[in-house]
Parts: C-alpha cells; sequence; structure tokens
C-alpha cells in the first residue's frame, strides 16, 4: 500500500472494523466475562443494550467527522466509509437507537437504565471536547485515557449494580481493563496519524497516547503484576490480550497500516477463548 487515500478496495476481512462492529464485541465478551468471574447474573438483555450503544457511540463519532473534510495524506478504512456512505451510516445509527430505546424501554432494570443515561453525559461532553474545541486541545487533552474511563464505566456498568454496588473487587479488574483500552487506542490513534503525516498531519495525538505506543511493554508489565495480584479468568484474558497488544507493537513494521485497528481490536477479544471454554464445560 501507498500509504494514500484512494479509492482502495476493502477486503472482507476489515469489514467488521469498517462498520464498527468490533468495538460492541470487545465491550460485551468482557462484560460477559467479568460477570462470570463476579459470579453476577446480568439481565438477559443487558448485553445486547451495551453493545448497540457502544454501537450508535462509535458510528455517531464517524458520522460526525464526515462534517469536516479530510485532512492529511491517509485515511482510515472505516472513516473513508462513513465520509462516502454517510446516509447509510445515518441510517443505520437511527436503527441502532430505535433498537436501543426498545430494548432499553421494554426489557432492562431501571438502575441500568439510569446509569446509561447519567454515562451518556459522559459521552456528550467527550463529543463536545473533540468535536468542537480548537484543534490544538487534542494534543493537550489525553483523549485516549478518557476513551478508555467511559468504555470501561459502560463495560462494568451492569457488573457494578448487579454486585451491590461493591466497587472494591471491580477495582483491579478496571484498572486492567483502562490499560487494556488506552493500549489500543494509543496503538490505533499514534500509528494511523504517523501514516498520514506525522506532524505535518492534523490531530497530533496527545503525548499519554504517544507515549504510550512506544512503551507497550511496560503497560503489559503492569498488566502482569496486577493480574498476579488479582488472578481470575478476567486477569488471564488481559493478560493474554496485553501480551497481544505488546506483540503487534513489536511486529509493528510487518503489519499494514490498513490491519493495524482490526488487528488491535482483535487482541482484546481473549474473553472468547474463556467464554467458549466455560461453554464447552
Amino acid at each position: 500500500m501507498d500509504g494514500s487515500n484512494g479509492d482502495e478496495r476493502v477486503g472482507w476481512w476489515l469489514w467488521l472494523n469498517v462498520v464498527n462492529l468490533d468495538a460492541p464485541l470487545v465491550a460485551v465478551v468482557w462484560q460477559l466475562l467479568l460477570a462470570g468471574s463476579m459470579h453476577v447474573r446480568l439481565n438477559a438483555y443487558e448485553p445486547w443494550a451495551l453493545g448497540l450503544a457502544v454501537w450508535l457511540i462509535y458510528i455517531a463519532d464517524h458520522l460526525i467527522d464526515t462534517l469536516r473534510p479530510a485532512k492529511g495524506g491517509w485515511e482510515a478504512p472505516r472513516k473513508q466509509f462513513f465520509r462516502r456512505h454517510w446516509r447509510a451510516g445515518l441510517g443505520l445509527a437511527s436503527g441502532i437507537g430505535g433498537a436501543l430505546v426498545g430494548c432499553g424501554s421494554r426489557f432492562l432494570w431501571v438502575p441500568t437504565i439510569r446509569g446509561g443515561l447519567q454515562l451518556s453525559i459522559g459521552v456528550v461532553g467527550y463529543f463536545s471536547v473533540i468535536h468542537l474545541m480548537p484543534a490544538r486541545w487534542r494534543i493537550r487533552w489525553p483523549r485516549e485515557v478518557v476513551v478508555a474511563l467511559l468504555f470501561t464505566l459502560g463495560t462494568f456498568g451492569a457488573v457494578w449494580l448487579g454486585n451491590g454496588r461493591k466497587a472494591t473487587p471491580l477495582a483491579v479488574p478496571a484498572a486492567i481493563f483502562i490499560l487494556l483500552c488506552s493500549t489500543n487506542c494509543a496503538l490505533i490513534e499514534t500509528w494511523e496519524w504517523e501514516a498520514g503525516g506525522g506532524f505535518d498531519a492534523p490531530d497530533t495525538p496527545n503525548w499519554a497516547a504517544r507515549w504510550i505506543a512506544r512503551h507497550t511493554g511496560w503497560v503489559a508489565g503492569v498488566i502482569v503484576c496486577l493480574a498476579v495480584s488479582n488472578p481470575s479468568e478476567f486477569a488471564m484474558a488481559g493478560v493474554m490480550s496485553a501480551l497481544g497488544l505488546w506483540l503487534l507493537a513489536a511486529k509493528r513494521t510487518a503489519i499494514g497500516i490498513r490491519l493495524v485497528s482490526p488487528v488491535a481490536d482483535l487482541a482484546l477479544c481473549t474473553p472468547l477463548v474463556m467464554l467458549a471454554g466455560e461453554w464447552l464445560r
């Protein structure tokens, strides 16, 4: 690939990432694994609501991006897709939003709905900073860490409620998940920014994201230490994902830029191994 922004065909292996289905998959599988580790019984519709909410947020983010012209020498396939097919994206977002409202109003427990609405305030605040504030704020504001925090709150919320609002048992799993999500976002944002021209490109990632992208091994080491301090299936999956992200960083030059986001998200799908093992037992 020449790194240009041309009309490159999107392979079938990229479509999960292009239409943003990998993010809700990651949220749901970690929620299910966490609930199992904490012995919390979820409402059967809570994973569906979480997946729909995450999917809607990611699509909305890309649709808002289309309101500004493309900049830089390269743009990720998922962003190109919504720029070219924004009407289809708007229709998809409307359908997801309708399904989410229907699911929430009919099947979710009131505390879950209340928590989701409260978290949506944080999401709106994040969108306001990212899309309305001057571009120079991006390099000063730890966007990737904020995304990781919001993603963790959404994924852990129903389990926290089901666990009697006890935060202490969730502290180490939450720290592991925040570090994983921050590393995932940092790798994707930093490498795609570099592909777009580095400091000559717009939307420079903040210093925290660039530091994490350069020191993935250190982050993986912290996750291993946390997992050793509080062993569980959740922690084991966290270690597997951390090692996957570290391996991705180590093999960076061998992976095409179009594959960075799909592979980084794939590294966060390790709970599928644990969940499959439980189902087979």
